[in-house]
């Protein structure tokens, strides 16, 4: 049987909100957290390499809170990292799981990282692809290209700059097939989706919201083997930032992927797959 958003489609409830997940597979569980941007959710991250990671791993593609059909807090009292580190945590409890690795692309690194440091004996092994607020980058412009048009898109959005935000995702323009377009810009057109990327940012910039010590900061504090994956054009989070990640992991080794910009796992589908599941599988 084909694996589907319909029928992997799964829901549970964490503190009072309906969040979705996508589930198939057996094994030790992974939970994938996909990143910001416009038009995000899960499945548009993750559905594409779920067959393959599902034959190794039972794997939980979650909608964060407020991304595709995930419910949301009407206001944001608190860092929206925090917020969605908190969803991971109610998920893994709601299933019964007490132990999990963890797969985060961009925003979803950001996330997996601040569990990693908090939650340490609920994450496992970590996989961090391009995460924002890990890497430091010192010779890109600041804001990236990428977070550039995805402000933009956030003051206005539009069919016009949700497609300058999609460019800057990829190395390879042919990456952005007519179908996976279609579906982006159509996710990218719903209000509530719109409001819920715009006010999580806020969350981001929000001194009486920021984190006093950012998490770059503080990553010799995870003990946890990790992988980071990073794409050599990455216009979103810059590769020079990886250098510094796997400097101050202290279990962590660096793959760096050519040809490939921000999404390592559409644009280097079966190498970003070979690479996932030979870790997790064997460690480092």
């Amino acid at each position: 049987m084909s694996l589907t958003v319909e029928n992997t489609t799964r829901w549970v409830t964490v503190d009072g909100h309906k969040l979705r997940y996508h589930e198939a597979g057996e094994g030790p569980a992974l939970v994938l957290l996909h990143g910001s941007g416009a038009g995000v959710s899960g499945w548009a991250n993750f559905g594409d390499n779920l067959p393959v990671l599902a034959q190794h791993f039972r794997c939980l593609i979650l909608d964060q809170p407020g991304f595709g059909e995930s419910g949301r807090p009407e206001v944001y009292e608190r860092n929206y990292l925090r917020i969605a580190a908190d969803a991971v945590i109610g998920l893994l409890d709601e299933l019964g799981i007490e132990k999990a690795h963890l797969l985060g692309n961009s925003m979803g690194g950001t996330v997996a990282t601040l569990l990693a440091l908090e939650h340490p004996g609920r994450v496992d092994r970590l996989v961090l692809m391009a995460p924002g607020g890990v890497g430091v980058n010192i010779l890109g412009p600041e804001p990236s290209e990428g977070i550039t048009r995805l402000m933009e898109f956030n003051a206005a959005p539009s069919d016009e700059k949700a497609m300058g935000f999609l460019r800057a995702m990829v190395s390879n323009p042919a990456t952005l097939t007519e179908e996976l377009v279609a579906k982006r810009l159509q996710a990218a057109a719903d209000p509530k989706g719109q409001a819920a990327l715009r006010d999580a940012y806020a969350t981001f910039y929000n001194p009486k919201l920021a984190e006093p010590v950012p998490l770059w900061a503080k990553l010799k504090g995870i003990k946890q083997e990790v992988l980071i994956l990073w794409g050599r054009d990455d216009r979103v989070t810059p590769v020079e930032g990886a250098l510094f990640a796997a400097r101050q992991l202290p279990n962590a080794d660096l793959r760096t992927f050519a040809r490939c910009g921000h999404w390592v796992m559409i644009e280097r589908k079966d190498a970003f797959e070979r690479s996932v599941i030979d870790f997790l599988n064997n460690g480092l």
